[in-house]
């Protein structure tokens, strides 16, 4: 479920307040979920990411990120799908002020490698203590989980059972299905990501559309058709920028869907055979 444990705490409980999804829930057995595929980790970094999760999240956390008045990080999907701090930084720049949760601006992309390795760490030591049932997640309704996928939840729209989607509920497992309704960029398993594209108007009306790569607010990276890199430097709107997610549809649905929704959906996902 998602929580809302500590919500309104200081601005220190920068991660208490993550829209944590527990892959486990109440009542389920087995580990926690296998962490997103991470480059080999050092014993510094994960030690560096300990002296900043300490003082910033423990107490609300637990001093092994294993949950206290706030959540069990090592069952977090947000947490789960990261790979080396990338996705951690980003969310952690721009907050969820709507729930509560501040925005971190300052918060480095090192320092958050740093903190995801230490969480990273904390999930395989739990995942070596106990082995995993993939299929414990799997408490929704999948007739509801069915008419989300057809009604409210557009998910038709993008997707058909008998198209892109046959056979997937024998392909991945729960988890990985689970995990790529609220993280459809990453994970483990799953299909291919998909690349979001921009397209970028330079003052003289020239236009160039390609695959993104990076953007802030100083440039923006593309790889063109031909293969080549190019970057633009960025100032305010010019040159202008429009970015093109191909998930903004799982993005969008995020922010309404309830805990029971995406259990429901799992369900339904899994019978698809």
């Amino acid at each position: 479920m998602r929580s809302r444990l500590c919500h309104g705490l200081p601005v220190a409980a920068m991660l208490s307040c993550l829209p944590i999804l527990f892959a486990q829930t109440p009542g389920a057995r087995g580990g926690p979920p296998a962490a997103a595929p991470q480059e080999r980790v050092s014993s510094a970094a994960v030690e560096r990411g300990n002296q900043i999760y300490k003082p910033s999240c423990a107490f609300c956390h637990g001093i092994d990120a294993r949950g206290a008045a706030g959540p069990d990080l090592a069952r977090s999907l947000i947490v789960l799908n990261d790979a080396e701090g990338k996705d951690l930084a980003v969310f952690l720049r721009s907050g969820r002020p709507d729930a509560g949760m501040p925005a971190f601006a300052d918060m480095t992309t090192e320092q958050a490698a740093d903190i995801s390795a230490f969480l990273h760490a904390r999930i395989e030591e739990s995942r070596a203590r106990a082995p995993m049932n993939v299929n414990a997640i799997i408490v929704g309704n999948a007739a509801q989980g069915a008419a989300f996928f057809n009604g409210e939840g557009k998910c038709n729209t993008c997707h058909n059972p008998s198209a892109d989607f046959k056979g997937i509920g024998a392909k991945y497992d729960p988890m990985v299905l689970q995990g790529r309704i609220i993280n459809p960029r990453g994970g483990r398993g799953g299909p291919p990501v998909k690349p979001s594209s921009v397209r970028v108007t330079l003052p003289n009306g020239q236009t160039t559309t390609s695959r993104l790569v990076a953007v802030n607010d100083f440039s923006v990276t593309l790889v063109d058709g031909a293969g080549n890199r190019r970057t633009f430097e960025r100032d305010n709107e010019v040159p202008k920028v429009e970015i093109t997610d191909p998930y903004q549809a799982h993005l969008d649905n995020f922010l309404k869907m309830t805990d029971k929704h995406m259990h429901d959906l799992t369900a339904y996902l899994v019978t698809l055979k």
